[in-house]
């Protein structure tokens, strides 16, 4: 990329932030002193060792926490969490790259892309189809039926510690249990020594591990994990718990435009999921992660030693890439998880005593770029606080640009492939194409950029990694450090320097999309909603924290707060940090 395009950028990109890549940043905020190593590998003789559940609702963005949490019944779960803890409204992350697997590490570990190298979701495989960031073709699968040939995931791209990594550290016997829908989002807040971390596998149905983690299946999940136990979950139709509800609170029809099919779940209700695929989009799909959740407990809290219980509702990701943010399905998805959340709460208490709860997010999303009635509310008089964009947006669909990239550059550089796939925010190129010749890279570059250029309306601009090479470590060492980055109007080029790093394998271009657009999730292509800009509304995420006598009850934060008060609260919890968990709280605002 010319500077004169960079120049341009840093003039147009405004936003905020909130992580730790840089020195200058990390020298703002000094991490509190570890606590003295345990002595006898628990807790202390005759005490009750802390638990500690930590919580992810995939794609819960601040702006539905905001408007929509008080709306749920006062007996439900997020009521709970609310009347008993502190909810800091706007919790903002500090890099660009808002998707799962980038968010699920920084919200475990406290640092940004740039340091986890968890850089993407997906990368391409030799075919130039996208595959898990995690995959790892030196593991195998573990179903319930055992070890099969298919290829596992691991942690094996995670570069920094995450708090589970430093509880098993401290007390090798502390149990950490780590589950979700995606293999993204139980690995990388496990970290690399959990004691059990299970995801689901649509292609099986069942819920599977790694020979990265495990060599055998737990005994407690054979049978809530199975796929004839979910089976069973999905026959149910997903059904409308109450429409009169819905109807009073949804400003857009059932089977509004803009919705998708997903494996024929149909666009309006009931829903039937009628294939293990779909189940991941269902609200059954929460109720199986929390039975797994208390199988575990039951078969393996102690007393005596700490537990992390780590769950990741991904279905409300999935649920709002088919049915967008602002759907009936969206709003009827919240109150169903608002039962599951209850029963986990009451379901912990019961089984393992009093415990400390997380609930945060990965990322955060927009409405569908048909949602018209859903942006009339935030574009009729005061600006938008998450800075929701006004204009209608569009999808960017990574295999239609990776094949039209492939043809624009083999036309300028006859052979290749030269480019070896889009996976968001990426394009990557073949080892082939980077091992050109100078003139005939930047024939293909020239190529690239002209396809690229066709989709102004929704791209905003494109960034060669050379020049983040360059121009990264400047822009870091100037930027706002912890918590103050949290409340900046940080450029874009600063939030994309903090999601790439030059030695993880991220692609050759960063793709920023132009607000309101997005890469298309192809859930079901060229529908639904989607996220990883960088921008307000896909940054800011809310966090609860309920932890009787550490937390202040029924207490809300409205200043931002840094991304890295998720890690650094769980950690104090579980007596990892000797800072009082009110206190971090109260140090990660940005006044």
């Amino acid at each position: 990329m010319r500077r004169a395009s960079v120049l341009a950028l840093l003039v147009s990109g405004s936003l905020s932030a909130a992580c730790r890549p840089s020195p200058a940043e990390a020298t703002s905020a000094p991490a509190a002193p570890p606590a003295p190593p345990s002595t006898d590998g628990g807790a202390p003789r005759g005490a009750r060792a802390p638990v500690v559940v930590g919580i992810v609702v995939d794609q819960l963005s601040a702006w539905i926490a905001s408007s929509r949490l008080d709306e749920l019944p006062k007996d439900g779960g997020f009521a709970r969490l609310l009347r008993e803890g502190t909810w800091a409204r706007s919790m903002r992350y500090a890099h660009a790259v808002t998707d799962t697997a980038p968010g699920h590490a920084a919200l475990q570990t406290g640092a940004v892309p740039a340091e986890t190298g968890i850089f993407a979701n997906e990368v391409p495989d030799e075919k130039g189809e996208r595959i898990s960031i995690l995959r790892d073709p030196d593991t195998r699968l573990v179903t319930p039926e055992g070890v099969v040939a298919r290829e596992g995931s691991s942690a094996k791209r995670l570069r920094t510690k995450t708090v589970a990594d430093r509880l098993r550290e401290k007390d090798p016997r502390a149990l950490v249990v780590s589950l979700s829908l995606k293999d993204r989002g139980a690995i990388l807040p496990a970290g690399k020594r959990p004691s059990h971390v299970l995801w689901y596998d649509a292609s099986s149905g069942s819920f599977v591990t790694s020979t990265a983690f495990a060599d055998a299946y737990p005994r407690w999940a054979v049978s809530l994990g199975s796929a004839a136990a979910n089976e069973e979950r999905r026959r149910a139709p997903w059904e409308l718990l109450d429409p009169s509800w819905v109807r009073a609170h949804a400003v857009t029809p059932d089977d509004a435009a803009g919705e998708g099919d997903f494996e024929g779940l149909g666009r309006v209700f009931p829903h039937l999921a009628k294939t293990p695929g779909s189940f991941r989009a269902v609200p059954a799909s929460d109720v199986a992660l929390v039975d797994l959740a208390l199988a575990a407990l039951d078969a393996e809290h102690d007393p005596s030693r700490p537990t992390l219980l780590l769950v990741s509702f991904s279905a409300h990701d999935i649920m709002s890439h088919i049915f967008g943010p602002d759907s009936w399905e969206a709003w009827d998805y919240l109150r169903r998880l608002d039962v599951s959340l209850a029963r986990l709460v009451d379901g912990v208490e019961k089984k393992a005593g009093p415990a400390s709860f997380l609930l945060s997010a990965d990322h955060g999303d927009v409405s569908m770029p048909e949602s018209e009635a859903a942006r009339k509310p935030y574009c009729a008089g005061t600006p938008d606080a998450f800075e929701r964009p006004c204009r209608e947006g569009r999808r960017l669909s990574s295999d239609t640009l990776r094949d039209e990239l492939r043809r624009a550059t083999s036309k300028a550089v006859p052979g290749g492939p030269w480019v070896a796939g889009v996976a968001d925010p990426y394009v990557h190129l073949t080892p082939a194409a980077r091992a050109l010749p100078a003139a005939k890279r930047a024939a293909i570059e020239e190529a690239l950029r002209a396809r690229l250029a066709k989709e102004k309306d929704a791209i905003q601009d494109v960034l060669d990694v050379a020049l983040l090479a360059v121009e990264c470590p400047k822009r870091l060492a100037g930027a706002a450090g912890i918590p103050k980055r949290a409340a900046a109007r940080e450029d874009v080029l600063t939030l994309v320097c903090r999601s790439w790093a030059p030695d993880v394998g991220a692609g050759d271009y960063y793709v920023v999309p132009r607000p309101g657009s997005f890469f298309d999730a192809d859930y079901t292509p060229g529908f639904g909603a989607s996220h990883g800009t960088p921008f307000l509304y896909d940054r800011t995420v809310p966090l609860l924290v309920r932890a009787r006598g550490a937390i202040d009850e029924g207490k809300r934060i409205e200043e931002p707060v840094d991304f890295s008060a998720y890690a650094a609260v769980e950690a104090a919890l579980l007596g990892l940090d000797r800072e009082p968990p009110r206190d971090v709280l109260e140090r990660l605002r940005a006044r």
